[in-house]
């Protein structure tokens, strides 16, 4: 299976991996967790996926991947991230199964409080008071890597 760039959005970028025959099954959207990208679900998700006839996307969020945003990626919210995530769901022909790894996990849940998908898997979600609260605790009772 080819792992592709997809062409439903010119200002984010889309990874695609699609079935080898026409399937009804819903396509699965993957959404990447901070300081990473859609390369993260690229190499064996997607194909796996599309492998099992589900039609395969990842989208790099603002300011991640090949997207736009950079610049402006310390000003960029969670609502921001939501909003990618609608532009790239309405992009597709049919609403899709929802896979999110930690921030993309948090993404996921701020958008399945307005729209409703065939159903979602959210990954290692980060708590929803963030991962300041716990970083000096960790810092200090278990400093070393």
């Amino acid at each position: 299976m080819e792992v592709l760039h997809s062409s439903l959005s010119s200002r984010l970028e889309i990874l695609e991996c699609r079935p080898q025959i026409e399937s009804p099954l819903p396509p699965v959207l993957f959404v990447h967790g901070a300081y990473a990208a859609a390369w993260t679900w690229g190499e064996h998700f997607l194909p796996h996926f599309a492998a099992h006839g589900f039609p395969a996307y990842a989208v790099s969020l603002r300011g991640h991947g090949a997207s736009y945003g950079r610049e402006s990626l310390a000003w960029t919210s969670l609502a921001d991230y939501v909003e990618d995530l609608a532009e790239t769901i309405d992009a597709l022909d049919t609403a899709p199964v929802l896979v999110g790894h930690s921030m993309g996990a948090m993404v996921i849940m701020k958008y399945l409080a307005r729209e409703t998908v065939p159903a979602a898997a959210l990954l290692a979600p980060v708590p929803p008071h963030g991962l300041f609260p716990p970083s000096p605790m960790l810092a200090l009772r278990r400093p070393a890597p």
